[in-house]
């Protein structure tokens, strides 16, 4: 009774985790598009289209991370057994190599040189 009531609310948990990845998608798109409009009409200065790629960009570094989250849950808590451990080290594995290939793209250097790039954008 209790396993079932156990296994009833981390489903629950994972159904809710990939929906709150799917809603942050859509909802980042949406604010992307609304925030890269705006501003683009406020000032020259800013570039539409590299704010929208930066807002979009980071609503799926969020998305992706629930994912994780939600796999985690259901390979290790749900379904634990040897393959689909394995099919869980692949999928975080991909999905690590897409959040670090997003994070080069979003901010032009490697994770390790963040604090360099932010050294000199305060000397500027």
């Amino acid at each position: 009774m209790l396993t079932s009531a156990l296994e009833m609310m981390v489903t629950w948990t994972i159904l809710g985790l990939e929906f709150a990845a799917l809603l942050t998608v859509i909802v980042g798109f949406g604010w992307s598009l609304a925030h890269s409009i705006s501003s683009g009409s406020k000032s020259v200065q800013h570039n539409g289209y590299e704010l929208f790629r930066r807002d979009l960009g980071r609503s799926t570094l969020i998305a992706l991370e629930l994912l994780v989250a939600a796999d985690i849950l259901r390979s290790l808590v749900l379904e634990l057994s040897l393959p689909n451990v394995s099919v869980l080290a692949a999928l975080v594995a991909i999905r690590t190599f897409l959040s670090f290939s997003i994070n080069v793209e979003l901010y032009g250097c490697w994770p390790w040189d963040r604090t360099k790039l932010k050294g000199a954008e305060n000397t500027t």
